[in-house]
């Protein structure tokens, strides 16, 4: 008969839990053998950052956000006679050009820029081209008749709160992608939130368990400090187009550890 010391018998045993075995799989460090749940707050998805820019306020009181579609005709240009805003190129890419033709940019298809009134829209190209147009204006604009050619609104928000005076503002435009099953984090904001979503459908989730479904071709808006969730609904990817103003020194978000 054949006796193992203590070392010896320690060393076999190692070795036998180092291969593992089926009831007891060898796993990586940090590895379960159990899934754990994720925790709904928890976020599946992509937010892509598409510009930033911090301003002074042009105006006071109450505001609001519009999303418009504009339409440009091939071989055609006119001067950006509209508010401060943000360019989202979703059909072709478009022309910007400023100082009198001095300075001129392109903005790629899904890709935005921040245009004021020194700017002038170009299609040189031989199609026809389609840009969003975002921005924050005073209520006082609602209804008011749009200096474009060929627009519509696609959406437009209802009386946001008036950001505290003599702050400036960052201004910023996201694009969140998500797939089936997917959904943001618990969260907050800093400042006022304006979304429209561009492809499929979201259940959009407040404080105080407050439900909303947002489909393809609305949008919605969240006031400051409320908590938020937005979760897929159906099997369809989503697609959305989102607009920050957040005065300076505010948080942008806050990730909560809790549900809305």
């Amino acid at each position: 008969m054949i006796r193992l010391s203590p070392v010896a018998l320690a060393v076999l045993v190692a070795v036998s839990c180092a291969k593992g075995t089926p009831e007891n799989p060898l796993l990586p460090p940090g590895v379960s053998p159990t899934a754990l749940q994720q925790a709904p707050y928890v976020g599946i998805g992509r937010y892509q950052k598409l510009g930033e820019v911090t301003l002074p306020q042009r105006f006071g009181g109450l505001s609001m956000v519009d999303f418009i579609e504009v339409r440009q005709p091939k071989g055609t240009s006119f001067a950006h006679a509209d508010a401060p805003g943000w360019v989202y190129a979703y059909q072709g890419v478009h022309q910007l050009s400023r100082d009198g033709g001095e300075r001129t940019s392109f903005v790629q298809p899904g890709a935005a820029a921040w245009v004021e009134a020194d700017a002038e829209h170009f299609n040189a190209t031989s199609d026809d081209r389609m840009w969003y147009f975002v921005a924050l204006r005073p209520i006082a604009e609602r209804g008011a008749k749009l200096p474009y050619p060929d627009y519509r609104i696609l959406y437009q928000t209802g009386d946001l709160g008036a950001a505290p005076s003599g702050k400036n503002l960052a201004h910023q435009l996201g694009y969140i992608t998500m797939n089936a099953g997917g959904r943001t984090s618990s969260h907050s904001h800093g400042g006022a939130e304006a979304f429209y979503v561009m492809k499929g459908t979201v259940d959009l989730v407040m404080s105080g368990g407050v439900h909303r479904q947002v489909t393809a071709g609305q949008g919605a808006s969240i006031n400051p400090g409320v908590v938020m969730q937005l979760q897929v609904v159906g099997d369809e990817p989503v697609q959305i187009l989102t607009y920050f103003i957040t005065p300076e020194g505010a948080p942008w978000q806050n990730n909560l550890q809790m549900l809305p």
